[in-house]
């Protein structure tokens, strides 16, 4: 048995790595701001699923006990799963808030926060709290509040993608960030439906019937990925320059207050590109451009594109006093 369950996590460890080869390209390809936290997020989400693995499957089949006399192993392996998750969720809004281009009020800001605080407080008093009395109400309350939270944040994941409109006036971006939200969807819901299944009564063997829900996290962004990828495939690509072919705008705007989004249109703007095409670019409308556009002419002091691609291919790329 112990054979199977070693081919399945060679298998499922090449997944990841597929998936995480296929983020970092998108990110490469595309140097999209959200996609580069998405990578973050696609790398934390597999490095959570290899140690859940390990805890809920590995760890019961090697050592062929009882559950209760595994428990003090499971709860080891929590001590570093758990804020992993953390930080999971935390990239995950991350690149949500990136996709949808928007700021976070402070209110909601605060509120995350209280939750990631909330989630990891909680799981330190069971942790806590087992070791020094076993498992008792305290425990198994603590568990349940643990769950509760992930699935609210979950919830609130793809609430969030598919109905918050994004920044600006782009129609595309509106349908990647619906078609994400659910592609999610399905995806949380079947990884749920796999959890409340009686998989003891489907399946004989604990290893087997742990290892199907263990296995299905590697798959929640499998059909994002594709999704993502097919999405992205029908517009151009957005490759980093290098110093040969432009200068990096970092010396223009170092005193200017230019923000990252308009660090972007500069470097567009350099490319030669104009206001459609640097929209097709970033997923935002024209007019969103020539929005920025004005204020980075006033914070360079350019007074049209042809001054600010002279002043940031000037050696040092700064600016005029």
């Amino acid at each position: 048995m112990i054979s199977i369950l070693v081919v399945l996590y060679i298998l499922l460890i090449g997944l990841a790595a597929g998936c995480s080869l296929a983020s970092y390209r998108l990110r490469q390809r595309y140097n999209l701001r959200f996609l580069k936290t998405y990578h973050i997020f696609i790398l934390l989400s597999f490095a959570y699923a290899i140690l859940n693995f390990i805890g809920e499957v590995f760890v019961p089949t090697v050592f062929s006990r009882p559950s209760e006399s595994l428990a003090p192993a499971f709860m080891i392996v929590d001590l570093i799963t758990i804020p992993l998750l953390g930080g999971l969720f935390y990239f995950l809004f991350s690149w949500i808030t990136r996709l949808l281009d928007r700021p976070i009020p402070p209110s909601l800001r605060a509120v995350f926060w209280g939750v990631e605080i909330l989630f990891l407080a909680g799981f330190m008093a069971v942790f806590i709290s087992y070791f020094a009395h076993g498992l008792t109400t305290v425990s198994v309350l603590g568990f349940y509040l643990l769950n509760t939270i992930i699935l609210i944040l979950l919830i609130s994941a793809v609430f969030i993608l598919v109905f918050v409109k994004p920044a600006g006036e782009d129609p595309d971006r509106r349908r990647l960030t619906r078609g994400l939200g659910f592609v999610y969807a399905f995806s949380f819901a079947l990884l749920g439906l796999i959890l409340m299944l009686p998989r003891r009564i489907l399946f004989q063997n604990p290893s087997i019937a742990g290892s199907i829900p263990a296995g299905m996290i590697f798959l929640v962004n499998l059909l994002a990925l594709i999704y993502l990828r097919r999405f992205l495939g029908s517009r151009p690509a957005f490759l980093a320059q290098t110093s040969s072919e432009t200068r990096s705008p970092t010396g223009l705007t170092r005193d200017a207050g230019i923000s990252a989004r308009e660090r972007e249109i500069i470097q567009l703007v350099a490319q030669g590109l104009d206001n459609r095409e640097i929209g097709i670019r970033l997923f935002i409308s024209p007019k969103t451009v020539k929005n920025h556009m004005t204020s980075i002419y006033a914070k360079t002091g350019a007074r049209n594109r042809v001054q600010l691609a002279n002043r940031l291919n000037r050696p040092g790329g700064d600016a005029e006093t």
